[in-house]
């Protein structure tokens, strides 16, 4: 019987491996329950599956809403989109400790989720603004307590990974929405939504 030992370098990259491996557990988990890829190789697969996940939970409130539907959210409305991505893909991120990913995952899931509407220039122009705005409040401490809460609660779903703690996330990002669109009164306007996360967002409440 012979015993192979690798050299200190190769067990050093093979420990590397099944660390990061073990850090990203709680979203591969989270992704792969609800039917959606996990991306295990590539330059980009720390971008790709965080963008995938922030995906899940904003375009879950988005479609939950009958002004998505009809194209009838305002300009304050899709900024504040791009910033319900930034504080998911931000939280998310640093749950799997890949913090400097965050940006480019939510600037692709913002972009992905507004092109239909405003076309995909303006969704890169709506994404790369709300990124700016996210990374300046929380270098300054000015950060929304509803934008805060949403990347909090996004990361104890992902840690649960019960569809309830999900949904939860997707009604704060509907409030958040409707904050961001207030009515003639200044009152904010608009319904909260339908939680029956059916069809390809994966929930069903």
């Amino acid at each position: 019987m012979t015993v192979l030992i690798p050299n200190a370098r190769i067990a050093a990259r093979w420990n590397g491996a099944l660390q990061a491996r073990l850090r990203h557990a709680p979203l591969e988990r989270f992704l792969r329950v609800r039917g959606r890829k996990w991306a295990a190789i590539g330059d980009a697969r720390n971008t790709d599956n965080l963008a995938s996940a922030t995906m899940l939970f904003v375009a879950g409130a988005l479609e939950s809403r009958a002004d998505w539907s009809g194209g009838a959210l305002t300009a304050s409305q899709y900024r504040a989109v791009g910033q319900a991505a930034c504080a998911v893909s931000s939280s998310l991120a640093l749950l799997i400790q890949e913090p400097e990913h965050w940006r480019t995952a939510a600037l692709v899931a913002t972009a992905r989720l507004l092109e239909r509407q405003v076309g995909l220039s303006a969704a890169a122009h709506v994404a790369a603004a709300a990124a700016r705005e996210f990374n300046s409040a929380v270098t300054d401490g000015s950060q929304q307590t509803e934008v805060f809460t949403i990347g909090q609660a996004a990361r104890g779903a992902v840690e649960s990974n019960a569809d309830a703690d999900a949904v939860h996330v997707m009604r704060l990002i509907s409030a958040r929405l409707d904050s961001a669109a207030p009515g003639p009164a200044g009152e904010p306007d608009g319904e909260g939504g339908r939680y029956g996360m059916g069809g390809s967002i994966g929930f069903t409440t």
